[in-house]
């Protein structure tokens, strides 16, 4: 499962719609990834937004600094049936409706629908590595999809904090789509995978005002 982190001299343009989140809280500051899913939505895992917030920030850039110029966020939302003391990975979704639009660079893909998953799947994620969040790339492994619980799992031990809410994008037929939502890892006797919600069940939500 190799990792690459991206620069803009790698060629990132295709997956630049994964993005940076920086989350103050009363305890300090944290990141997360989300995605665009058009030029002033983005979707991320509700557990970055869960609790008190006290501000919230994204960045287009291949990594966070936070000097860096930031988009104006209007307000989000949690899934309303994200239940965090039940779950930690159904409806795991939240929504980020932003004050300005995306720049025009921004390459937003389509959200994949079906069930049939044969192509290539990448994460991404801004999550701390050498004490750098970058832009980087995993290349998990189809595990199962589970249609109960609106969740497919992917064999996946790549995960640092930072990463929660990242795209997940599978290339099939030729074309770029966004697959899902990065939420929870699992270590257990089946091996280490993670759990992500399938945007396909959430589109209705996601898009309603």
């Amino acid at each position: 499962m190799p990792i690459l982190g991206f620069s803009k001299l790698q060629g990132w343009d295709e997956f630049n719609s994964s993005l940076c989140i920086e989350v103050t809280r009363p305890t300090g500051v944290f990141t997360c990834t989300g995605v665009a899913v058009a030029n002033n939505l983005v979707v991320t895992a509700a557990h970055c937004l869960d609790g008190e917030i006290l501000k919230v920030r994204i960045f287009t850039e291949s990594f966070y600094d936070k000097n860096n110029k930031s988009l104006m966020v209007q307000k989000f939302k949690i899934h309303p049936n994200y239940q965090p003391k039940n779950s930690r990975y159904l409806s795991d979704l939240a929504k980020i409706y932003l004050d300005e639009v995306l720049p025009s660079t921004i390459k937003i893909h389509p959200i994949f629908k079906g069930q049939f998953i044969n192509g290539d799947i990448y994460r991404f994620g801004f999550g701390a590595r050498n004490k750098k969040n970058l832009r980087t790339m995993i290349t998990p492994k189809f595990k199962r999809m589970d249609l109960e619980n609106k969740i497919i799992e992917l064999n996946d031990q790549f995960s640092y904090s930072g990463d929660s809410g990242g795209p997940i994008f599978i290339k099939q037929a030729g074309s770029t789509y966004i697959l899902a939502i990065h939420s929870t890892l699992s270590f257990g006797p089946q091996g280490n995978y993670s759990y992500n919600p399938v945007l396909d069940t959430y589109q209705t939500w996601i898009f309603e005002n």
